[in-house]
């Protein structure tokens, strides 16, 4: 697909069509979204600065949405009221620093609407961050919605241009495995729990420390080249406390080891972290969460569920 400033008619209509559901990086809004109204601007500073603060996205102001997904475009908007040239003010007269980059196409509506037009807004993820909204408080993209950060996460983005930014999502092979019972044995063969690390920043992570807090009603046959640190400790995940067992991996680059680069994807468990899972005849879910930390970044943290129905066990990650 086109990029977002490149967008005309038929390529809204194609996300329409396809379903493109909203997400951390892009975001539906209705017409009555960009009004000269100070509410209205004060709104706009807040979602703009959102996405720059965040890992940057597209608004497109015009498209009516339900429930995240777009369900037609909207009526659209005068261009000689509401101009490409007065969304531009606004952003850059309601949100403090400035952000660099953000590109704006006007779209005409010539199907849907002649003489009406729609806008898409396109927002990089900002090396000068935090950028303050027009109410003076920072926001950030979460559960596609734009919500005040925490002072850390205000420090930690500050120090997006001098320290790496570290996330961590676990996965399964195929998103799904079927578990495999040997008779009489009360667990699985093993499965492979692979987790990936990516970096948000420009600066490279040179080493970093992992924790793997796995449920302890989960068997782990193989924990790959991590350390056990603590057995049978109590964590909170996702609202929910659990009986964990702490695994430990310290990253340090060194001859033939790489650094962990911007957007590149980096595997951590070899071999593979293995895990045996309980035979029930019941639906029911394992909790596992990790943290991160690395030098000049605030402490990562985020988690997931293994949920297990009729010996399939698929991964639901929690953020």
């Amino acid at each position: 697909m086109k990029e977002p400033w490149d967008w005309e008619e038929e390529d809204i209509e194609l996300l329409i069509q396809e379903g493109v559901q909203e997400s951390l990086e892009l975001d539906y809004k209705a017409c009555e979204a960009l009004q000269k109204t100070d509410a209205k601007r004060r709104e706009i500073s807040k979602d703009v600065s959102a996405f720059a603060n965040s890992a940057g996205g597209v608004i497109i102001y015009g498209v009516i949405e339900e429930h995240h997904l777009p369900i037609k475009i909207d009526v659209g908007y005068d261009p000689a009221d509401i101009t490409k040239e007065w969304l531009e003010q606004v952003i850059n007269s309601k949100i403090q620093r400035r952000i660099d980059g953000i590109r704006i196409k006007q779209i005409e509506l010539k199907q849907n609407n002649p003489g009406r037009v729609i806008y898409v807004v396109n927002i990089p993820q900002s090396k000068r961050a935090p950028h303050m909204a027009d109410n003076h408080i920072f926001y950030k993209r979460f559960n596609y919605q734009s919500v005040p950060m925490e002072e850390y996460e205000v420090r930690d983005t500050a120090n997006r241009a001098d320290a790496p930014d570290l996330a961590l999502q676990f996965c399964i092979e195929n998103n799904s495995v079927r578990l495999d019972f040997e008779e009489d044995e009360k667990f699985s063969k093993p499965i492979a729990l692979n987790a990936i690390i990516t970096n948000k920043s420009v600066v490279p992570a040179m080493y970093y420390i992992v924790h793997f807090y796995i449920d302890q009603r989960l068997s782990v046959v193989s924990c790959s080249d991590f350390t056990m640190r603590q057995e049978h400790d109590l964590k909170k995940i996702y609202n929910q406390d659990f009986k964990v067992n702490i695994y430990l991996q310290n990253y340090t680059v060194h001859r033939g080891i790489m650094p962990v680069w911007r957007e590149v994807t980096t595997q951590i468990c070899f071999p593979d972290f293995e895990i045996s899972i309980p035979k029930t005849n019941n639906d029911i879910s394992y909790a596992l969460a990790w943290s991160l930390e690395s030098l000049g970044m605030a402490q990562k943290h985020g988690g997931a569920f293994l949920s297990v129905s009729n010996n399939q066990v698929t991964i639901v990650d929690v953020g």
